[in-house]
């Protein structure tokens, strides 16, 4: 049984505290100063790429509470947009072009030709969420996000 998450249900306390993970000493069986902060957990990464005015995604499995990082990149010659109400009242934030935005109910991010974005934020609501590019509106895509009960 080789799952990335079971490693971290050992019974001991793990409390979240600003984004960061604070572990209770002897969690990774070596001996830890009680109080000294540990790496957070990994994101989990989802790319799309926009081409042919078609939105690809490669993506793996995506859990619900974990940091989530979404990286698009559109290779068409036009102007698109990648939005999505999976955003709505969550903590995001959007980094292009060396500036970051950050922000609750950000809607999405225009993408101009062969530019990219980085979308972060935390999945909170499973389901089937779909993006769309705005100005084409033919132009949609999804994310299946799993509670961890279905993992």
């Amino acid at each position: 049984m080789n799952k990335p998450w079971a490693r971290w249900w050992t019974g001991s306390v793990i409390a979240g505290l600003a984004g960061l993970t604070v572990w209770s000493p002897g969690l990774l069986g070596g001996t830890q100063v009680p109080g000294k902060l540990a790496l957070s957990e990994p994101e989990q990464v989802v790319e799309v790429t926009i081409k042919d005015y078609k939105f690809r995604t490669k993506q793996g499995a995506l859990r619900l509470g974990l940091p989530t990082v979404i990286k698009v990149r559109n290779e068409d010659a036009e102007r698109h947009d990648f939005g999505s109400t999976m955003f709505e009242g969550l903590s995001t934030q959007i980094e292009q072009n060396g500036v970051i935005v950050y922000g609750r109910g950000v809607g999405g991010v225009f993408l101009d030709p062969n530019r990219g974005a980085i979308v972060r934020f935390d999945l909170s609501r499973p389901g089937k969420h779909e993006f769309r590019c705005s100005l084409h509106p033919t132009m949609t895509g999804e994310l299946l996000i799993l509670s961890t009960e279905a993992v």
